[in-house]
């Protein structure tokens, strides 16, 4: 072999084993340092076209997630007043066996009406509630939102609160402006349907609570199964990599010494000159 200056191949090679174990030790402590395996798509370019696709998967289920209680919550609002008017008739239906008691006085009667009317504009005041500015009942029939559950619509109904409690055979209804309702307006029979068309609605209130909380409970497995799908593609193992780091360590020390060794092995050659 000869011995030449100009060109030291031994210190050429080690160089490219110094560069190339240092990259490898970058890319470990990359990986470390963020806890994830795939750092740049160079990694494994196939793997993070699967990871995108499954983080879009997890995003659009945890926006579907929120709608989903955001809907529960309105539901559980409108099942809060009707069962507040649940309560308001059954007291109106309680004066009116009052009010029909002979023994009472006119006075008496006057001040079961009084209380009757204020109870009529309790009521009228429940059908205007709202939640975020969307109105818990209909105005006059029911009307169905829909909740979009990650490409499924679920429909929740806007009770048509004043119109429902009306549809008694007997009469005249008995939400309507305070001052035209009496206990001598309404019927017993009236307020006995008023009263089972709120159960209807609760009824149905709670049957899409129901609904809409096991959709709730889906989306949010499929959220657990898929933040785990794709934490097996995208994680780093921590035990694997960190016996790779000590193992690139070791090589970038002795890869930098041998460089060293190889710039000086040419010394040979001065002592040749003298």
């Amino acid at each position: 072999m000869t011995l030449s200056i100009n060109t030291n191949i031994a210190a050429t090679r080690a160089s490219k084993y110094l560069a190339a174990n240092h990259q490898n030790l970058q890319k470990s402590l990359d990986r470390l340092s963020s806890g994830k395996r795939i750092t740049s798509a160079s990694d494994d370019a196939g793997g993070l076209a699967v990871s995108m696709k499954l983080e879009h998967s997890i995003n659009g289920l945890k926006g579907a997630a929120k709608n989903v209680s955001n809907a529960i919550s309105l539901l559980q609002v409108q099942d809060g007043i009707l069962d507040s008017a649940g309560q308001i008739v059954s007291r109106m239906g309680e004066l009116k066996s009052m009010y029909s008691d002979v023994t009472k006085s006119p006075t008496d009667k006057n001040t079961y009406n009084e209380e009757y009317q204020d109870l009529i504009g309790q009521l009228n005041s429940m059908t205007s509630a709202k939640f975020n500015g969307v109105g818990v009942f209909s105005a006059t029939a029911d009307t169905t939102l829909t909740v979009d559950v990650n490409g499924t619509n679920i429909g929740i109904t806007q009770q048509g609160f004043a119109s429902e409690i009306n549809t008694g055979a007997a009469g005249d209804p008995i939400v309507a402006a305070a001052a035209a309702q009496t206990l001598d307006g309404n019927t017993s029979a009236q307020l006995t349907d008023a009263l089972e068309a709120i159960a209807s609605m609760r009824a149905a209130n709670g049957g899409q609570v129901k609904r809409l909380e096991y959709a709730l409970a889906d989306a949010n497995n499929q959220i657990t199964n898929l933040t785990a799908a794709n934490g097996r593609i995208m994680d780093v193992d921590i035990a694997t990599e960190s016996a790779a780091l000590a193992r690139h360590q070791i090589l970038v020390q002795a890869s930098a010494a041998m460089v060293a060794q190889a710039n000086a092995a040419n010394n040979v050659a001065l002592q040749l000159l003298q």
